[in-house]
């Protein structure tokens, strides 16, 4: 085999010198909290309190239900808990109980009742309907009616109710929707009707005028209707198939096969084979498996006496679709019943349950389960409080300790590994980024065992690198059911699409004015431009939806597509504007929607005098301040944006989904940007099918910031999301983090490869240290990546293969692991990037395989890169030295 060995060439390139002068600042989104604002908004009576007066006129008409009711139109929301507005106290009694609304036929129509309890604690409060009736006959069924403060469908689609309990002293309110038929025209009437518990019920009379054409989108186009309150119940997403690029997941005996491998399971119900199909630099290949597991995991009841012997029944499966495989099987023993039970997604994660339960009282000296790596596929690891890179070769050794926001460890290759997440049945999504303190994860009663339990990773030997999730000594007694639950994810989730990295091209400013967005992004060459909050056509965050602005949204996305260019808005779940037309509605909910919090009394990283005056002044309690944004210049100078915290896994995450399906239909936007989020698996595969639904392209990246730290908990930022990615184009981690991280630290935790997707620099900028990864700057907001573009249009990079410095194959190598090298081969040429790791000139050889590049490089040369590289002929590659903290790009040609 002939190889050419490159003893070196002489390079000038460092790090900071002229040629590199012009790498923009970093944009720093916390600059932004310096700026000052008023929350502007109209005025609203609701915020009036009766009068001391009022109130004695009002107790001295104690009704017979014990309770007062309002029946209260959607224009004036319900604001205060703990008094009535003077406007009650100002209508006519007779008119607290009747409701006279209007609206169009196929409208989603809301309103509101009040219930105020002066004298005692209500503990069981629900609100039942009659048929609306017109002159003609027609009716509006029951069946038609909702209340939100009693339930509806959860994130799994599944019918759920809430008790409706009010203090004394207190006002709830009750919103209540109903669906009015396309047809339905006239005056109707009806009668809502409040009670507690096996109470008399108050009777609450309902006349309804509809007429004028028939609405579209039930009246969802229009915010200040709150017909939205019906996305709270949305289902929209939810089906039992995959989505793209995914296959079926397919069954034969025990053994599972999908997208990325195969899974065998034991007869325990766990797996005890489990193999990757990738290839180095993760692209599929049939002739390839990767070995993740060097032996079966298992499960392990021990004793005093010893460990027990668990008798297997017969695994059988459950239930089946494209989308999913479920199984259980039964162990037993002289003193335990075991029950494992598991599904596998067509996504590579699945979820497993072990329910143990004595057969009498007993002494624990530890259950545990064992999870023995292969020592290819343990070679990097994350989690547990290390930052992602190699795995250390020493015994690692972690206890449950719910002040960190660590519950999962991942370990793997490249192209082979497996994480693991630990819970039981009372998992609850903490929260992320600086406010995990005010949402922490609650201990596993099984694994946490009152922080006995913990996680040891001994080093390899003899090929395998064994992980024992133990929970130690404790005390069963008979018949009590400790679960003990883990999701397991295999990864990488998908292969890399180089392609889709080379030709998809963002351009994401934080300019408050979006005029020169599409210019700038033109003459850039971007093809995508990602839309912030905080922009005069996006101003509230993750409410892009807002009746001011989306007509100006529209006509910048409509004016972007017709020059070729896509539009993509920030959009998640975490943080929600109080500007939302619906936020006393929300608040209606308790903690479900809104999380519950210190309120005035929080103190978070950006919040350190407390929260922002006007949440003091009208929310007050039981909420968290979350980001805020005042606008310097644009439509909305001088306007202030605060936001308050959302509770995960909630409803919030079905009106988020139908949100992002009118967004699709009435926008025409393209993707969307996720930043450090509350969303979960389920939810992103239904965003997935949501964006998918027509068969256009439509991306989403997303972004999280340093979680490595005191307030969120020493996290590891990309770790928080994996079990998203199945469902993400790229990922953009690193605010926070610096250039001066070991190349090990940016392929784990940085650069997307191990998981199948790629990413771009942010905080952490180097040009040669990011292409060494397939890493370029965020234009601008993480500098210039124009040059480079130019580099990789000019070469073919879409047709281009990736081949790492960490694929033993490559055609490429260097002898100095300070200096990788990945090249990029097109047919007879290749590009060459090779970076300096260290701070100090750093010497290597380069051999080239020329077999398995495919070409004899006749010709050698170093391109021009404007700000980055001079250009140069290369006679021959022999005396090289890279100098501190750079690098070079070699162009290589037949």
């Amino acid at each position: 085999m002939k190889k050419t060995i490159l003893t070196a060439v002489a390079l000038l390139l460092t790090w900071g010198n002229a040629g590199l002068k012009a790498q923009e600042t970093v944009t720093n989104a916390f600059d932004d909290l310096k700026r000052s604002g008023t929350v502007n908004e109209q005025d609203s009576e609701m915020r009036q309190a009766a009068s001391n007066a009022a109130m004695q006129e009002l107790l001295a008409r104690k009704p017979a239900a014990g309770y007062f009711c309002f029946a209260e139109d959607r224009m004036h929301d319900i604001r205060l808990d703990q008094t009535i507005p003077a406007r009650w106290t100002e209508r006519a009694y007779e008119t607290w109980l009747q409701l006279e609304g209007d609206c169009r036929p196929g409208e989603f129509y809301t309103w509101q009742i009040g219930v105020f309890t002066p004298f005692e604690e209500l503990k069981d409060v629900s609100v039942s309907f009659s048929d609306l009736t017109n002159g003609d006959g027609n009716k509006i069924k029951s069946s038609s009616f909702q209340c939100f403060n009693q339930g509806g469908t959860d994130t799994d689609g599944q019918t759920f109710r809430k008790t409706v309990s009010v203090p004394k002293g207190h006002v709830q309110a009750l919103w209540i929707g109903m669906d009015i038929p396309a047809s339905a025209e006239g005056r109707y009437k009806g009668k809502a009707f409040v009670k507690e518990g096996n109470g008399k019920p108050v009777e609450i009379a309902i006349e309804l005028s509809v007429s004028g054409s028939p609405i579209a989108n039930h009246g969802d186009d229009e915010g200040w209707r709150k017909t939205r309150l019906r996305w709270l119940n949305s289902t929209l997403g939810k089906a039992d198939e995959p989505t793209a690029p995914y296959t079926p997941v397919a069954v034969r005996k025990k053994t599972l096969s999908w997208l990325g491998g195969e899974i065998e399971l034991s007869s325990s119900g766990l797996p005890c084979r489990i193999n990757t199909c990738y290839d180095a630099n993760n692209r599929l290949s049939d002739s390839i498996s990767n070995a993740v597991l060097a032996k079966g995991m298992a499960f392990v009841i021990e004793t005093p006496d010893g460990q027990e012997a668990l008798t297997p029944g017969s695994l059988r499966v459950t239930s089946r679709n494209d989308a999913s495989v479920s199984w259980e099987t039964k162990q037993k023993s002289r003193n335990f019943d075991v029950v494992c039970q598991g599904t596998f997604g067509f996504d590579g994660i699945g979820s497993i349950h072990l329910q143990v339960k004595p057969k009498k009282d007993v002494e624990i000296k530890d259950i545990r389960l064992e999870i023995p790596y292969t020592a290819y596929a343990s070679k990097y690891m994350m989690g547990l409080g290390h930052k992602g890179g190699f795995r250390p070769d020493t015994l690692i050794s972690w206890k449950w300790d719910t002040g960190k926001h660590q519950d999962k460890i991942w370990m793997g290759n490249v192209n082979a590994g497996l994480n693991l997440h630990f819970m039981d049945e009372n998992f609850v999504r903490p929260l992320v980024n600086i406010y995990y303190a005010l949402g922490k994860l609650n201990l596993p009663l099984s694994w946490g065992n009152n922080n006995r339990g913990g996680i040891r990773i001994r080093p390899e030997k003899e090929g395998e690198t064994r992980m024992i999730v133990y929970s130690g000594e404790r005390s069963l007694r008979k018949d009590e059911v400790l679960h003990y639950n883990f999701d397991m994810q295999i990864t990488p989730v998908k292969p890399i699409d180089l392609e889709l990295q080379a030709t998809e091209r963002f351009y994401h400013s934080n300019s408050d004015v979006s005029a020169g967005y599409i210019p700038a992004a033109q003459k850039a060459g971007a093809n995508l431009i990602n839309v912030h909050h905080k922009k005069d056509i996006y101003p509230f965050i993750n409410y892009p939806y807002y009746d001011e602005s989306v007509a100006d949204l529209k006509r910048f996305i409509s004016e972007a597509h017709s020059k070729n260019l896509g539009v993509r808005l920030y959009y998640t779940t975490r943080e929600l504007t109080v500007k939302i037309p619906e936020l006393w509605a929300l608040r209606s909910l308790g903690g479900e929607v809104i999380h519950d919090g210190p309120g005035k009394d929080t103190r978070t990283l950006i919040h350190r005098n407390g929260p922002n005056e006007w949440l003091n002044k009208n929310l007050a309690t039981h909420f968290i301040p979350a980001w805020y944004n005042a606008f310097k210049e644009g439509k909305y100078a001088g306007d202030m944006d605060i936001s308050v915290i959302t509770t995960p896994d909630s409803r919030w995450n079905n009106y988020y989904l139908a949100g992002l399906d009118w967004m699709v239909k009435n926008l025409g936007v393209d993707g969307i940007y996720i930043d450090d989020s509350a969303l979960d698996r389920k939810t992103l595969q239904r965003a997935r099918r949501i964006l998918d639904a027509d068969g256009k392209r439509r991306l989403i990246d997303i972004h999280s910031w340093n979680h490595m730290n005191q307030w969120a908990g020493y996290a590891n930022s990309l770790h928080l999301y994996t079990e998203l990615l199945p469902y993400v184009d790229r990922t953009w981690i690193g605010e926070g983090f610096n250039a001066d991280n070991t190349a090990d630290f940016w392929l784990v935790e940085m650069s997307g490869i191990p998981f199948g997707l790629l990413s771009e620099t942010l905080d952490a900028r180097n040009p040669f240290r990011g292409m060494i990864f397939g890493m370029l700057p965020r234009l601008p907001w993480s500098g210039n990546p124009v040059p480079l573009w130019q580099l990789w249009d000019s070469f073919g990079m879409d047709k281009a293969s990736m081949h790492g410095y960490w694929d033993e194959n490559s055609p490429v190598k260097t002898d100095n692991a300070n200096l990788p090298a990945t090249v990029y081969t097109n047919g007879d040429k290749a590009l060459l990037v090779i970076a300096n790791w260290t701070d100090l000139p750093q010497k290597a050889k380069i051999s080239i395989d020329e077999k398995a590049l495919g070409f004899h490089p006749a010709t050698i040369s170093l391109p021009e890169i404007r700000n980055i590289q001079w250009g140069s002929r290369v006679n021959n590659l022999e005396r090289c030295e890279i100098m501190g903290r750079s690098g070079m790009i070699i162009l290589l040609e037949k």
